[in-house]
Order: structure tokens, then sequence, then C-alpha cells
């Protein structure tokens, strides 16, 4: 029997005790894992549970590092699925494989996502994949805020990534988040010498600024209330920023910009006060990207006739495909986009409320945590 990876035995974690690998047999791993689970925003435990059996088609991964996303943050949205185990944006090592695996093997570094289509309803025909209903029904098991995670056979076929040596396992975590943003970028025009505006200077709004970068854009414009991340922005791709406590947000865009607005803008903060300001930032012609929702009760008061004759496009993107998490992998691979300036927080399993805490105050020089099991506490 082939030893598994010695770092699975470090002081601290959870061991596995015994793998087994015949081709004709499903593999069963023995043993407990420390996983975070979540109650609600104030109430995250550091608890024990059986690490995940394999089935064919499956992985076994050890979880190095997965990213804290704002709607894990959302308690309206998250408390009431709760107790779970959260996390989304994980890579990882193989440690076990399930029968009728030859895509991958034990070592392997991988990026794994957490939703997947069927690949031939009606949606998926026309591209919607993320409008699947098999999409949402998908899901790692438990979650990645754990020691171990179990990938389903058809996550593990369809959106499952080997990492390259060049791309570490905190930089793989962007791959879904930035997946997303994609998504926004690709069913959003943008020609040679638009100015394109980008409301939220968050990590998501810093996301659509690297990304738009490698566009034919001539403005890149980011708008927020926090110099620190303004200034990042800045270092990012951002050819000007707009201070939105500060100035007058729609005149100053218009000074910078030969009396017009945005001919592209994207709007990344999930509130109506947002949607408002993305819109009266749109120039004649212009396409509206909203990339965050508002709560699921929100009414947005648009006038309708005002779109018509300013020939106003609005679209909307949920999730990320199978095409735009292998994008990002590319981008990544290539240097084309940089993980690390965004990455600024790392905790353990049992920092995960910590985090969440975090996130909701952004204090300054904050933009993203990652959840690492191996800095827990033993």
């Amino acid at each position: 029997m082939t030893p598994l990876p010695s770092t699975l035995h470090e002081k601290g974690r959870s061991k596995i005790s015994r793998v087994e690998r015949k081709s004709n047999t499903v593999p069963t791993v023995n043993g407990t894992m420390k996983v975070a689970v979540y109650y609600n925003n104030d109430d995250v435990r550091l608890e024990k549970r059986p690490i995940p059996t394999l089935g064919p088609g499956d992985l076994l991964v050890k979880t190095e590092a997965c990213g804290l996303c704002a709607g894990e943050t959302a308690e309206a949205y998250q408390a009431k699925r709760a107790p779970r185990v959260i996390g989304h944006e994980p890579t990882g090592m193989v440690v076990a494989v399930g029968p009728g695996v030859t895509k991958f093997k034990e070592g392997d570094r991988i990026f794994a996502h957490h939703h997947v289509p069927c690949m031939s309803c009606h949606f998926c025909n026309r591209g919607l994949y993320t409008l699947c209903e098999h999409f949402r029904q998908t899901h790692l098991d438990p979650g990645a805020f754990a020691e171990y995670f179990r990938v389903p056979a058809e996550n593990a076929q369809l959106d499952t990534l080997l990492l390259p040596d060049s791309v570490s396992f905190e930089a793989g975590t962007i791959i879904e988040p930035m997946g997303c943003v994609l998504k926004g970028i690709r069913q959003t025009p943008i020609q040679l010498g638009d100015t394109v505006a980008i409301v939220g200077d968050g990590f998501m709004g810093l996301c659509f600024v690297q990304l738009v970068r490698l566009s034919p854009a001539s403005r890149i414009v980011s708008v927020g209330h926090n110099d620190w991340r303004l200034e990042k922005a800045r270092s990012l791709g951002a050819t000007h920023t707009i201070n939105s406590k500060t100035e007058d947000t729609v005149a100053t865009l218009r000074d910078l910009n030969e009396g017009r607005g945005a001919d592209a803008v994207f709007v990344t903060v999930p509130n109506l006060q947002a949607d408002d300001l993305g819109l009266a930032l749109c120039a004649r012609g212009a396409a509206l990207h909203l990339n965050a929702p508002p709560p699921p009760n929100a009414v947005w008061q648009v006038n309708p006739n005002q779109l018509f004759f300013r020939e106003i496009r609005i679209n909307s993107a949920y999730s990320a495909s199978h095409i735009d998490t292998r994008a990002v992998l590319d981008l990544l691979a290539s240097g084309r986009v940089d993980a690390k300036a965004l990455i600024t927080h790392r905790f353990g399993l049992d920092g995960v409320e910590e985090a969440i805490h975090l996130h909701l105050t952004k204090r300054e020089g904050y933009l993203k945590s990652l959840i690492i099991p191996a800095l827990t506490a033993a």
C-alpha cells in the first residue's frame, strides 16, 4: 500500500487511519476531521465530523486554503440553512480517489468548483450553465471550511482543475470569485476607447479592475469610499478613482470624461443605492452590469422611459461556469492577474467567526480573508 503524503500526519491535523485502494472497491477512509460549523455570524463552532466516504469517481481532498465569500457573511441567507459547513472557494491536495478516476491521482494540487451544470438541459444547451436547475444542487461535501472535503464525481469530472506549479494554493482560491467577475465582463461589451466605471472598491471591485485592465478600455474608473482601497485599485490598473464620500461621483466622472458618463458600468455593492449610482453613471448607449444582489425583498425603482430613450442595457450574472474558471486559471498561470495583491488576511478553522466580523466591519487594509486549516490551533 502506498503511504499517504506525510503532510497528513502533521501535528494538530486529523489522521487518516486507513485507505483501501483496490480498483474494484470503493475507498474507505477512517477517522475524523475538524470542521467550522456555521450557526450564525456570531456562532461558528469548531467541531469534529467523520471524514467523507468516497464513491465511484469521487475525490478526497485535503484543504489547503479556502476564501471567505461575502455571501457567506449574509446572515439572513445563511442562518436559515444552518447549521452547516460553509466554504466554496477551495484549493487542496488529492489524498484519495474513488474507483474509475483516471483524471486525478494522489498528490495532485487542485481547485474544485462547488457547482456544476448537467450539460444537457435547455439552459445548458443555450450556454446558460449557471441557470441549470442542477447547478445549485451540486456541492462539495461537507464544505471546504474543513480539513478534508469530498469532490463528487460530476464536479471532479467537469470543473476540478489541476493547479500548475506557478499557481499557489492561496492564489487558486480566487478562481471561483474572479470567474464570477469574468462572466459579467463577457456579457458586457467593452469597445476600444471606452470608459468603464466600477462601483465598489472591495475584493470583487478590484477583481473587475484587474480584468477590465485586460480589455481595450481607455479609462478605468474605480468608485468607492475608502482611500486605501482606491489606491490599491490604482496599483491594479484603475486610471482614475473617485471617493464617493467626498466627491460628487457623477459630476467628477463627467469632468474627466469629456462631459459623458461611462460606456460600461459594473456595480459590485449589494444595495439599491449602488444600483442607482451605477445607472446615474451610464452614458447614452451604456451597458450596466449588476454583480451583487440586493436583499430579496428590495424593489428597484427605475424609469423605463429613460432606459428606452437612453438605450441603456442592463444585465446580471450569477456565479461562474467551468468556462470561466478555466479562463481565470490560465490568467493566473500566465501572470496576467495578481491574486496576492487581493488577499490580506488568513485564519485557521477556529477563526471563521473572526473572519466574518472582519469582513462586515471592513477595517482599513482589509480585502479578502482565507481560511487555512493548517493554521487551526491544536
